[in-house]
């Protein structure tokens, strides 16, 4: 099956369920952002499920590309969300070659939800595997865009002790004067899990920076204290 074949498949799936008051519900929720077709993930994944197992044989990067490429050209937030769950559910499958692809999906159709989607499921898992792709990160953290800016601070949320806390810290001193609430939220957001494995060393982060953080990442960071 072809990237567009699937492509067409899919659109005659999310076609067939969408559902009008819910569509609704789910572009209030984004603020009006995007157009849905009004079908949630269990009924996403269902759909997306027998069509996986069709592929299983033939799907490889090449083929994961070109499939989310097309997905991210359409209009509905469902279109995206499947082309983040391709990654997420064929990560092994996946190489700095797709780097530059992911990249463009953070900057088109940015808001929260695809930007840290792709930050937590495709780029965190790519730059574990391979470390010389951090610099990329670093990059991102220098970058005029916010939602680059955003990955380099919450890449390593689910990281837990594999946290590479110098680069944490760092990239927090460096964005903590922003007044951007994505940035706040993502810096409070960022510390209060690594809270969870270094609880000491983020509080003493924390308390030495408290006049130069904002009150919502202060407040974020320090949530379960």
């Amino acid at each position: 099956m072809s990237p567009q074949e699937f492509v067409n498949r899919i659109t005659d799936s999310l076609k067939k369920h969408a559902k009008a008051s819910e569509a609704k519900v789910m572009e209030k929720y984004m603020l009006d952002q995007f157009p849905f077709f009004g079908v949630k993930k269990p009924q996403r994944n269902a759909i997306c499920k027998p069509l996986y197992l069709q592929l299983k044989p033939e799907i490889n990067e090449k083929w994961i590309l070109a499939t989310a490429k097309l997905l991210w050209e359409k209009k509905e937030r469902e279109y995206h969300c499947i082309a983040i769950d391709i990654f997420e559910k064929h990560k092994k499958l996946i190489t700095p070659k797709s780097f530059k692809t992911l990249e463009k999906m953070v900057l088109r159709h940015s808001w929260w939800d695809s930007v840290d989607n792709i930050s937590s499921y495709a780029i965190a898992p790519m730059i574990l595997k391979y470390p010389e792709m951090k610099k990329e990160l670093l990059r991102f953290s220098k970058h005029k865009n916010m939602w680059l800016n955003r990955i380099a601070i919450t890449y390593q949320i689910l990281y837990r002790d594999r946290t590479d806390k110098e680069f944490l810290f760092s990239v927090c001193e460096q964005h903590m004067h922003r007044e951007e609430f994505f940035i706040r939220k993502a810096i409070g957001w960022a510390l209060r899990q690594y809270a969870k494995t270094n609880k000491k060393e983020v509080y003493a982060f924390v308390e030495k920076n408290r006049k130069k953080l904002s009150g919502l990442s202060y407040r974020e960071a320090l949530k379960h204290k």
